[in-house]
């Protein structure tokens, strides 16, 4: 097994929590592998294209990736291309605020978003 039960059930967890937002998002997917766990897919659309994957290593892992997928869509959103350190305040408001749905159900992972805001200072 390439997890431990303990470990499975907390990623499944954070799968859950996070469901609409892996199912709605045209740039990736989480898949499963009986071989290597979980697996997550950068893919395009127009044009169609399939990254190499990454191996979620733990549910904190996958929490980050996916806390800062919802800062990305922030970005998206606004049209701006850059990154959360240069994220003005009015766009900080708005991903603190997509990511308190979020860790409000999986409180134990706040830190992730504070980890995300300090990456590069």
């Amino acid at each position: 097994m390439v997890y431990t039960k303990k470990e499975k059930n907390k990623i499944e967890r954070v799968r859950e929590v996070f469901a609409e937002h892996i199912r709605q998002s045209p740039n990736y997917d989480l898949l499963w592998s009986d071989k290597v766990g979980y697996i997550w897919l950068s893919i395009g659309i127009s044009p169609l294209y399939v990254d190499t994957g990454r191996w979620i290593e733990s549910a904190a892992d996958l929490c980050y990736i996916l806390l800062d997928d919802v800062a990305d869509d922030v970005f998206e959103m606004t049209g701006n291309e850059h990154s959360l350190e240069d994220a003005d305040p009015l766009e900080l408001a708005e991903i603190m605020r997509r990511w308190e749905v979020y860790i409000g159900q999986l409180p134990e992972y706040a830190y992730l978003c504070e980890n995300l805001l300090n990456r590069n200072k």
